[in-house]
C-alpha cells in the first residue's frame, strides 16, 4: 500500500510540474500575428488571431480548446482581428481586452466589437499602460502600451502605435507581446518604464518591419530568443534585413512562422530557468533565397541560432 501510496504521489508531481510550466504558440497564420498561450494554472490566452479564420481555428481545434479564458486584440488591423471573429463563434470566450480606437478605413474592427459584446459571459477590458492583468497567480502581466480613450483613425502608424503592448513575468523570464508598435512607442516604452522590460522572449514588432525593433529598445529588452510572424512571399518584404540586423546585434536568436508554428516553454520553478524552443529554424531556403539576406546568411562571424560553423556549411550546401 505504501509502494501504491508513493507512486500515486511521483504521478501527482509530476503532473502538477508539467501544467506548472507557461507555454507559448507562435501559430502560422501567414502575414498577420496570432500567439497562443498556457498559463501555469491552467487558464489560456489568445493574443491576435491571423488574417483569416482557418489557419488560428484549425491550430485550435487540434490543440483541443473549446474555452479561451482571455482574447486580446491588440489593434485594429486585419491581419491581426479577422481570424478572432470565428473565434468568437466557435468557441467559449470569457474575457476581451481592446482598445478603444476605431479604424476608419475598416468594419471588420466593429463586427469583432459587436461579436464580443454579445458573446454569453464575456467581459471587454479597456487596461490602460502601466495596469497589471489577474491572468494567473503564478504569472505578472503588465500592459506597457494601449489607447484606452475613444479616439479614430486611418493613419496605419497611428493604429500600429495603439497596439496593447503586454509582458509577462514567469519563473525568471520576461516574455514581451509588442504587437505592431513601431520605433516611436518602443521608444516611450523605455522613457517610461525606467526598469522591467528586460525579456528573454520577444514577439519581434510589425512582422520584422524595419520601422520597429530599434536599436535603443533592443539594448533595453536584451532578447535571447525573437520571434518574428510573418508570411512567405509577403507583398511588404517581411522581415526586413535592417531589423533582422538589429535584433542579431543584440545576440538574439531568430526564429520564424515561415518554418511553421514556433513555440516556447518556461519550465516550471524547480526545473531551471532556461526556456525550451519547440522548433528552431529561421534561415529556411525561401528566405535565404532573398538577396538581401546574403550576407547574413553567408557571414561566418554571425551565430546560426547558435549552431555554428557546421550549420553554415549545411546551409551552403541547401540549393535554392
Amino acid at each position: 500500500m505504501h509502494k501504491f501510496s508513493t507512486f500515486l504521489a511521483v504521478i501527482l508531481f509530476f503532473s502538477l510540474n508539467l501544467c506548472a510550466q507557461l507555454n507559448v504558440y507562435f501559430v502560422n497564420v501567414g502575414q498577420g500575428d496570432a500567439t497562443y498561450i498556457e498559463l501555469p494554472s491552467g487558464g489560456n490566452v489568445l493574443i491576435d488571431g491571423g488574417p483569416s479564420s482557418k489557419s488560428i481555428y484549425e491550430f485550435l481545434k487540434a490543440k483541443g480548446v473549446t474555452k479561451i479564458d482571455h482574447v486580446v486584440l491588440t489593434h485594429p488591423h486585419s491581419d491581426h482581428y479577422t481570424g478572432l471573429k470565428n473565434v468568437f463563434t466557435a468557441f467559449d470566450v470569457k474575457n476581451f481586452y481592446d482598445s478603444r480606437l476605431d479604424n476608419l478605413s475598416a468594419t471588420g474592427d466593429n463586427t469583432l466589437r459587436e461579436l464580443a459584446a454579445t458573446e454569453p459571459g464575456c467581459l471587454t477590458h479597456y487596461p490602460e499602460s502601466g495596469s497589471m492583468l489577474n491572468w494567473d497567480r503564478n504569472v505578472t502581466v503588465k500592459v506597457l502600451n494601449s489607447c484606452p480613450e475613444p479616439a479614430q483613425s486611418k493613419n496605419e502608424h497611428v493604429i500600429n502605435n495603439c497596439s496593447m503592448i503586454l509582458r509577462l513575468y514567469y519563473n525568471g523570464n520576461g516574455l514581451l507581446f509588442t504587437g505592431d508598435a513601431e520605433a516611436a512607442i518602443e521608444h516611450a516604452i523605455t522613457r517610461v518604464f525606467k526598469s522591467g522590460l528586460e525579456s528573454s522572449v520577444l514577439k519581434v514588432s510589425h512582422h520584422g518591419s524595419r520601422y520597429s525593433s530599434d536599436a535603443h529598445f533592443l539594448e533595453r529588452v536584451q532578447p535571447k530568443y525573437a520571434f518574428i510572424s510573418a508570411g512567405l512571399n509577403n507583398s511588404y518584404g517581411h522581415p526586413h534585413k535592417e531589423a533582422i540586423d538589429r535584433l542579431l546585434a543584440v545576440g538574439a536568436k531568430i526564429f520564424l512562422t515561415t518554418s511553421g508554428t514556433q513555440s516556447v516553454t518556461i519550465p516550471a520553478p524547480g526545473n531551471g530557468m532556461q526556456p525550451i524552443i519547440g522548433i528552431p529554424l529561421f534561415y529556411d531556403p525561401i528566405l535565404i533565397a532573398r538577396p538581401e539576406f546574403e550576407s547574413i546568411i553567408y557571414s561566418p562571424t554571425v551565430p546560426l541560432n547558435g549552431r555554428g560553423s557546421a550549420a553554415l556549411e549545411q546551409l551552403k550546401e541547401i540549393e535554392i
